[in-house]
């Protein structure tokens, strides 16, 4: 495919995102995304349709195809190409050495190829910008996503809340999509990673990240005014909902966050509160930078837990303690739904096979010995039956 065709520009004003394809604005896409904009999607929505919609338009200008002409076999070789090709970060990497599984965390890294969600989210960025399309008659006559046979409308869009969810049957080209593992991180390498730390913001913020839960982003959106030294309470923007919730954290958290502030860095009011710690070149914390920091820290243990592993961590900590509810720990970690968070009241594999071998490992009871008989004159005598 031909990468280098066509881009993804980011805006200052009006559509946050356009997709330029193959040098000039692409109308539609535009239409489309602006559509979305209105609809009250997040940037982060508009950003991921928008790349969908450029590695579409690329697939199908290696096909020689225009993107009104598309037909179902076209989003089948796109399908059958994402499943075998390696995605641009793998290349960045090297195809040579495939990712294999930790031997600390058991966990396999970053795949070669595309993962059964960006497919899936693939088919459904197309499927709704074809709907579009043929909406607003911009000049196809099909969608070439094929939809489900066995209904017209969203899976559970009138479902029963007093009803339990049934299995729906997959649609056509949709990757069956592997059942999450949440894997909190040890007590003891948690302590090692927080150890091997050098800086009070790193410090600071990991102490946030296990102790209230949550998500990598929103910590990194934190700002001056947000937090509260009195109450051990801080303001987040929620992901979804967008609303401002109130999340609690230890006091550990909150020195750790004094300490890096009296290093001198910025506190206006508004203003982030996490920066990058190059003095010449001070900016915003990102997440790509956030992240790097954490790999950095696991380097002594051989690792490859990831940011989003320390809101496991959390919610793993909360549920443990008796004192915790589920919907407490539900609210804390602001999941709509509590079977959300009952994922966390599975046992980890690990724990499992450790009561295993320890059970295994116990000394078998012995069975109770056969008491001798009694004599049997000793018994007559004893029940004045003797002569």
């Amino acid at each position: 495919m031909t990468g280098h065709l066509g881009r993804v520009i980011k805006s200052k004003s009006g559509l946050p995102y356009r997709v330029i394809f193959p040098e000039t604005e692409h109308e539609v896409a535009s239409s489309f995304l602006r559509d979305l904009l209105a609809s009250d999607c997040s940037q982060a929505t508009l950003r991921s349709y928008a790349y969908d919609l450029l590695r579409w338009f690329r697939f199908l200008h290696e096909r020689y195809v225009a993107w009104e002409r598309a037909e179902r076999l076209d989003v089948r070789a796109l399908v059958e190409y994402m499943r075998s090709s390696p995605t641009a970060n793998a290349l960045r990497r090297g195809t040579e050495n495939p990712a294999a599984m930790n031997s600390v965390t058991r966990k396999r890294g970053v795949g070669m190829t595309f993962s059964a969600n960006s497919i899936n989210h693939q088919l459904t960025v197309l499927s709704s910008f074809y709907d579009f399309a043929l909406e607003m008659n911009l000049g196809p006559l099909v969608n070439p996503v094929p939809r489900r046979k066995s209904a017209r409308s969203r899976p559970y869009s009138h479902h029963n809340p007093m009803d339990q969810f049934r299995q729906s049957r997959r649609g056509t080209y949709r990757q069956r999509v592997p059942k999450p593992a949440w894997r909190g991180i040890p007590e003891d390498a948690a302590a090692s990673i927080f150890g091997g730390l050098k800086h009070h913001r790193d410090r600071a913020l990991l102490s946030f990240w296990l102790s209230s839960g949550v998500r990598a982003e929103e910590l990194l959106g934190l700002r001056h005014g947000d937090y509260d030294f009195g109450e051990h309470t801080f303001v987040v923007t929620s992901k979804g909902t967008r609303n401002r919730d109130v999340v609690p954290a230890s006091s550990d958290s909150f020195v750790w966050l004094a300490l890096y502030m009296q290093e001198g860095q910025p506190a206006s009011p508004g203003e982030p509160v996490w920066w990058t710690l190059h003095p010449k070149n001070r900016r915003p914390l990102t997440y790509g930078a956030a992240r790097r920091m954490f790999a950095r820290a696991q380097e002594g243990l051989g690792s490859n837990w990831t940011l989003h592993d320390l809101r496991h961590t959390a919610a793993e900590r909360m549920i443990a303690d008796p004192a915790f509810t589920l919907v407490d720990v539900q609210t804390v970690l602001r999941h709509v739904n509590v079977t959300t968070t009952t994922i966390y009241t599975q046992p980890r594999m690990e724990d499992v096979l450790q009561k295993v071998l320890e059970h295994y490992a116990r000394p078998k009871p012995t069975s109770p010995g056969i008491e001798p008989e009694y004599d049997s004159a000793a018994l007559r005598e004893l029940l004045g039956l003797a002569e």
